[in-house]
């Protein structure tokens, strides 16, 4: 993100009620322990119109990364003071492994950034920048990249228009509810190099000299970036996705993205806990297994039943019913 990355203690992983309050079995698949959202994310990210060769053209993206942190940041509090109630959902990741054509439009944007940085003193601008469409339009752009959207405003020149990581409102504005009443808005990383000032009302489809890489509506505070038509496949990478909810307008003085606010019971908290009450060499097995989840060699479900077996549900049950409250 253009914002500084900032580590995520591990500590900080966060125990949710259900995933000790329910009964357990063994299936290892999201839908057993379930989102910290109260939207679910509908399966068609899943389907097979997003698959090829057995592989997923995107992978959710796990609530404890720094990946999930920071977009989640940005749009947040991007959308505080957009004109409706927004609910958070979730997070995808285009997977450019996908297909064979998607590792060669990496490799593009990675030849194209370096030609960029050699004409730009070795920096090639690289920013972020929200763009929103259709579940359709977005499905469009994951397998095929970006076309010429006869639909799309062009008030400042022939190209798709981009709005900054820290304004995502414009984008999420021409995003559109799908069946499942979500809404979706691409994250893109953009080849900027040097941008020049476009003027409202311009007509043009390219740089106005080989100086140029890319446009914006005003230099010194841009709201818009925008890449041109010839270079649209070239210099943008889409890589994630947000899913969020927008219902009706705002009244009054409410002007805050409407977030899920419950108590959350941090790791380290619960370990203080289950001193009380395990043994050492327990503690010991179960910060083990924290570290293989966190080193990805375990999954998240995987790690949580290895805790409720190693502890016990006698123990962690009425320490998740003092934290949370009843269920």
């Amino acid at each position: 993100m253009d914002q500084t990355v900032q580590y995520q203690d591990p500590d900080y992983f966060i125990i949710e009620d259900n995933e000790v309050t329910k009964p357990d079995n063994d299936s290892d698949s999201d839908s057993d322990f379930g989102s910290n959202t109260q939207v679910a994310i509908p399966n068609y990210w899943q389907s097979g119109s997003f698959r090829k060769n057995n592989k997923l053209m995107v992978h959710r993206i796990e609530e404890v990364t720094n990946d999930y942190m920071n977009v989640k940041r940005s749009f947040v509090n991007g959308m505080k003071n957009f004109e409706k109630h927004v609910e958070f959902v979730g997070i995808h990741r285009k997977n450019y492994e996908w297909s064979v054509i998607d590792e060669a439009r990496v490799d593009a944007f990675r030849v194209f950034a370096a030609a960029v940085a050699s004409r730009n003193g070795g920096d090639p601008n690289i920013k972020y920048g929200w763009y929103g469409g259709s579940r359709e339009e977005i499905r469009e752009i994951l397998c095929h990249g970006f076309r010429r959207f006869e639909n799309r405003s062009s008030s400042y020149g022939h190209g798709v228009y981009f709005s900054p990581a820290n304004n995502p409102m414009a984008s999420a504005r021409s995003s559109m509810a799908d069946s499942d009443g979500l809404m979706h808005i691409l994250l893109c990383r953009l080849i900027l190099g040097k941008p020049e000032a476009i003027p409202f009302g311009s007509r043009i489809d390219q740089p106005t000299s080989t100086e140029f890489n890319s446009g914006v509506d005003d230099i010194s505070s841009p709201t818009k970036y925008i890449i041109w038509e010839p270079y649209m496949n070239t210099l943008v990478l889409p890589v994630f996705i947000v899913s969020f909810k927008a219902d009706s307008s705002k009244t009054g003085d409410q002007q805050s993205v409407r977030m899920k606010r419950k108590p959350h019971l941090r790791f380290d908290v619960l370990m203080k806990h289950l001193a009380n009450y395990i043994s050492s060499s327990n503690m010991a097995l179960i910060n083990r297994q924290r570290e293989a989840f966190y080193k990805n060699k375990i999954s998240r479900h995987a790690f949580i039943r290895s805790l409720r077996m190693i502890a016990g549900d006698e123990v962690l049950r009425p320490i998740m019913k003092m934290f949370y409250g009843p269920q």
